[in-house]
């Protein structure tokens, strides 16, 4: 009917306008982008011309930066599933407290499976092309950062439903989002415009680009990012969850 069809699409656009608004008004999402500067380039300054190792300070700075941006990003994640308003510094900081530690958990299992995944995939390139590794990686290179921007838009909700579900289990959670992004395919040209087109912007341009004009690149996909996540987030929230999953009681709504 038309005046469903009218009511749907006024939802969408306020969820859209919503989450552009929370995410340039917020300081908590502010201070997290300016961390993620901050480790930019700090390893851009730290990695050495030549071959050598990095040192034992360098190493514990990016660590320390890099453990920085996790607490903020998990502290973010769940701030914004316990209020609809932009969210300040304070918030953030607190909310990282109780789900840091299960963040950082679930980030080091995605990042072996993901690995896992790509020796996979890059043994059999090898098999197939005959090519050595170096040679295989460099013809590969170009076609990073497209490829991260894909998996990113298809498990776009993925991080927003494991903070509203509280679901830190990585396979069911993984199940989960992938189907949300199915089921919801129709409206996913508006996550496609704020996820893929920063990385295929960033794929694009030449290794010898500038340092500031990669910050600026960051930044502004970074609130893109954050606008699609917090849409997505605002969308499950909408949902009622499925009988039998295992959401927390600190997130019922």
């Amino acid at each position: 009917m038309p005046e469903v069809s009218h009511d749907t699409t006024a939802r969408e656009s306020g969820l859209r306008l919503r989450a552009a608004i929370r995410a340039l008004l917020s300081p908590g999402i502010w201070l997290l982008l300016c961390v993620q500067l901050a480790l930019i380039i700090t390893m851009h300054w730290s990695m050495p011309a030549n071959a050598s190792p990095l040192s034992a300070p360098v190493i514990f700075l990016i660590a320390t930066v890099l453990m920085l941006f996790y607490y903020l990003q998990a502290g973010a994640f769940q701030a914004l599933t316990q209020s609809r308003e932009t969210l300040t510094v304070v918030e953030v900081v607190r909310a990282g407290r109780a789900v840091f530690a299960a963040f950082v958990w679930l980030a080091l299992k995605a990042g072996l499976l993901l690995a896992a995944v790509m020796n996979v995939l890059i043994v059999v390139a090898m098999l197939v092309t005959g090519q050595d590794i170096k040679a295989l990686m460099n013809a590969l290179a170009p076609f990073f950062s497209p490829v991260v921007g894909i998996l990113t838009f298809v498990f776009v909700y993925w991080l927003p439903f494991v903070f509203v579900r509280r679901e830190f289990h990585l396979l069911p959670s993984l199940k989960a989002a992938l189907q949300i992004a199915w089921d919801r395919r129709s409206d996913s040209a508006f996550l496609a415009v704020l996820v893929l087109v920063p990385s295929l912007v960033s794929g694009w341009l030449p290794s010898d680009t500038p340092l500031l004009v990669d910050l600026l690149i960051s930044v502004v996909s970074g609130i893109m990012g954050w606008i699609a996540y917090i849409y997505c987030i605002e969308v499950l929230r909408e949902q009622p969850p499925q009988v039998g999953s295992t959401n927390s009681p600190d997130l019922q709504h």
